[in-house]
């Protein structure tokens, strides 16, 4: 319905101008009495939440098809605000801890300078990646610009490489929920003990050639392979137990929708702050 704009200038303006806009129309919002916000709220919320369920069950070619590509990418832009504000967030936190200097203001100065260094090599290898670039010689196969260079440093050789840290230091955190959750007490307990180690050893040659590799695959028996019985366990009574709680997720999903579309959720809009 909506054309992009391609000139830089104008899209940069327009920018500009819904950022203007957006801020005013909070500002205005603040300033209203808390039950006339609510009752705003509640009404945006409910007009929003309408559109794509009345966009899906009126046939098709309705007056609300043209919109729903707009409508969708508001919703991206919505998103994207909801990223800004946490980022604004973060640095109020932080910035906080650097001026009164307490504690945790070294974590803090560690988040601003990776945030700026961040920011500006990303944007730089972005849109000049010959800023301070030299010339490179003909014969050199496969260089990398200096900001591509150091991006790529930052993001895969530094914050990927913190993110896999983080995640094998959370191993140890599951291996003890692990230990607490198979103390054998009750007979769930005990399948869930037993169903975990016959996939386990599975996954490991001990299970798959040592313990019950000597079982022929063309015997009756054939079915008592370790590998045979983690792939029954896992297709068989895993997937439909975890397509059955995928599908009550699903539902209590869609009640939660309702009720904040019916401005029944009073945490979310009329009864929270």
């Amino acid at each position: 319905m909506l054309e992009p704009v391609r000139n830089l200038w104008v899209s940069g303006l327009l920018v500009v101008g819904a950022i203007l806009v957006s801020v005013a129309i909070l500002a205005f919002l603040h300033q209203l009495a808390p039950s006339l916000r609510h009752r705003v709220i509640a009404v945006l919320t409910f007009l929003a939440g309408l559109y794509f369920p009345l966009e899906f069950f009126i046939p098709y070619h309705n007056f609300l098809t043209p919109w729903q590509n707009s409508v969708a990418d508001f919703l991206r832009l919505m998103a994207a605000f909801t990223f800004g504000l946490g980022i604004i967030n973060l640095l109020i936190i932080h910035g906080r801890h650097l001026l009164r200097w307490t504690s945790n203001a070294p974590f803090s100065l560690a988040f601003f300078s990776g945030f700026l260094l961040m920011l500006v090599i990303g944007l730089i290898s972005h849109y000049k990646p010959t800023l301070w670039a030299q010339a490179v010689p003909k014969e050199a196969i496969g260089t990398v610009g200096f900001w591509d260079a150091a991006f790529r440093l930052f993001f895969e050789g530094a914050l990927q490489s913190l993110n896999a840290t983080i995640f094998a230091l959370l191993a140890f955190f599951i291996v003890s929920a692990a230990y607490r959750a198979f103390r054998i007490r009750t007979l769930e307990a005990g399948l869930l003990m037993a169903t975990a180690i016959v996939v386990m050893l599975a996954n490991v040659p001990i299970g798959q050639q040592w313990l019950t590799g000597w079982i022929p695959e063309q015997s009756p028996l054939a079915w008592l392979r370790l590998e045979k019985l983690s792939h029954w366990l896992q297709t068989q009574v895993n997937a439909p137990t975890m397509r059955a709680i995928v599908f009550g997720l699903w539902v209590g999903s869609l009640a939660m929708a309702v009720r904040i579309i019916l401005s029944l959720e009073r945490t979310f809009t009329v009864g929270g702050q």
